[in-house]
């Protein structure tokens, strides 16, 4: 019995992997669409997001029925699908941001004007899909060092963020034909803010897994 449960919870790892794949390229793509104004990769991105969905609900449906069926059950496998349940969740956020920006993408091109992205934007798109995969990689070596690393790459990028909203603002100040195309791309600003601070909470529930202690980092 404890073989097959065993093998129920490395299949449950891996689809949780698979979904942070998943949420990685979402993001990497709607960022892409918005380097090159491609309204049908952004369009393709807004589509593909129902796929994260599902996934996320296949997981909760089965980590529950694990809860049930499994008595009873170790500490440490509690922790560890709790924490799944709750990874899946900050992951599936994540894919509504990157949704969020496909939406700004094809938003945007309707507008008189576009705006160029604040130089502060690629630097913000680095950090966030390094954090991500970094967390993903936390939770798959059972790292509680490697999740706390994020913190210095989560304050830079809050740095970046309030940096690009000033510059969004006085471009928009000085043109206002730009004002909404700047409030489109503040949006895209706030989108991977809170992206970073989704994978800040993937890093604490890492932590909890590995040490079974509460640690805040964001």
């Amino acid at each position: 019995m404890r073989v097959r449960y065993d093998r129920q919870i490395t299949h449950l790892r891996d689809d949780l992997l698979r979904m942070g794949s998943m949420v990685e390229y979402a993001l990497q793509r709607a960022l892409k669409s918005l380097e090159t104004w491609d309204t049908i990769e952004a369009a393709q991105v807004s589509k593909e997001d129902v796929n994260i969905d599902e996934v996320w609900r296949s997981i909760e449906a089965e980590t529950i029925r694990m809860l049930a069926i499994q008595q009873p059950i170790l500490a440490t496998d509690l922790r560890f699908m709790t924490v799944v349940i709750a990874i899946a969740g900050e992951l599936e956020r994540i894919g509504d941001y990157a949704n969020s920006i496909a939406k700004r993408v094809r938003r945007a091109t309707s507008r008189p004007s576009l705006m160029t992205p604040p130089n502060q934007l690629n630097e913000m798109a680095t950090l966030v899909i390094q954090m991500i995969h970094t967390s993903l990689d936390s939770f798959l070596q059972q790292s509680a060092q490697k999740a706390e690393d994020l913190v210095s790459s989560e304050e830079r990028v809050d740095l970046l963020a309030e940096e690009a909203r000033t510059e969004l603002i006085n471009q928009a100040k000085n043109d206002p034909i730009k004002f909404e195309a700047a409030v489109d791309m503040l949006d895209v600003v706030y989108a991977l803010e809170r992206s970073a601070d989704r994978a800040t909470n993937i890093a604490e529930r890492v932590i909890f897994m590995v040490t079974a202690e509460v640690e805040t980092i964001n």
